[in-house]
């Protein structure tokens, strides 16, 4: 998934997105939580290469931040200064948490959100980075029309109309949403899974949309990482940066770490509550 991602954004010559979803995953596997104050300084000692890119909602959040305006309505600020339109970011850098929250649907929304909700304050931000983490995570081990209906499912009540219609399996005479919106990229990377059967295709697919965007290219890339896998000799994940990579791989494997020691937690305060009730 996320070398997947990583090979996405690399077509559109960026990284940005990887080291922003770098950064929170690394912060969550070492403080076991998404704090907001915490991100966006570790996402303020980025370098400039791997920045926001400028006039981005997160660039201008991450802008005020430095600037001296408290975490508390820093999005609804950004979102004064950006007004009327979503942004795809939240929904690529939020890629980790699918992995360690993958057996805690309920505790990998609320994670999703708390991401978002650092630097974009619009519901479809919101509910499109949750819905691109559920499906993710449902990418793992089912097919994408199942892990669609499932994720369609879960935020049903939540979503937005539009976003809604991004998350169902797409038709072969249907176009993909244009835009560079959170909507859009979402209908984007779904549209490249559809007619692809494996990583590469799921990319070639999305840079022959018209405009092939960035943002889509990332998600799609963790989306087909996730549900077809990589393969280690692939020519696109031998161009990676070797920092990158390695990175990645490390975040990776703390993460399922991470999320085996939630499992053993709950595992426990289960049985303790078990214990106490046949005491009682």
């Amino acid at each position: 998934m996320l070398l997947g991602m990583a090979c996405g954004e690399s077509v559109a010559g960026s990284a940005a997105s990887c080291h922003l979803a770098l950064e929170l995953g690394e912060s969550l596997v070492a403080r076991g939580a998404v704090e907001p104050e915490l991100v966006l300084e570790r996402w303020l000692r980025l370098d400039h290469p791997v920045r926001p890119r400028p006039g981005s909602i997160t660039s201008q959040a991450l802008q005020l931040f430095e600037d001296g305006f408290p975490v508390e309505g820093l999005a609804e600020a950004a979102a004064r200064v950006v007004p009327g339109r979503s942004g795809d970011g939240p929904l690529i850098r939020a890629l980790p948490l699918a992995i360690a929250a993958r057996h805690d649907g309920a505790q990998l929304k609320r994670w999703a959100n708390q991401s978002a909700s650092i630097t974009h304050s619009d519901l479809t931000t919101r509910m499109a980075t949750v819905g691109s983490c559920l499906l993710a995570r449902d990418l793992l081990t089912r097919s994408l029309a199942d892990s669609l209906a499932r994720v369609a499912q879960a935020v049903r009540e939540e979503a937005p109309l539009r976003l809604a219609r991004a998350l169902r399996l797409p038709s072969r005479d249907e176009w993909p949403e244009a835009g560079d919106d959170a909507a859009a990229v979402l209908s984007q990377a779904v549209h490249g899974l559809a007619s692809a059967t494996d990583l590469e295709g799921v990319l070639q697919q999305v840079e022959n949309q018209d405009q092939p965007r960035a943002g889509a290219l990332a998600l799609a890339g963790g989306l087909g990482g996730a549900a077809f896998g990589i393969n280690p000799a692939a020519p696109r994940l031998a161009r990676l940066d070797r920092t990158l990579r390695f990175r990645l791989e490390q975040l990776a494997e703390g993460l399922v770490d991470f999320q085996a020691h939630q499992d053993l937690s709950r595992t426990g305060a289960d049985s303790t509550s078990a214990s106490a009730a046949r005491d009682s």
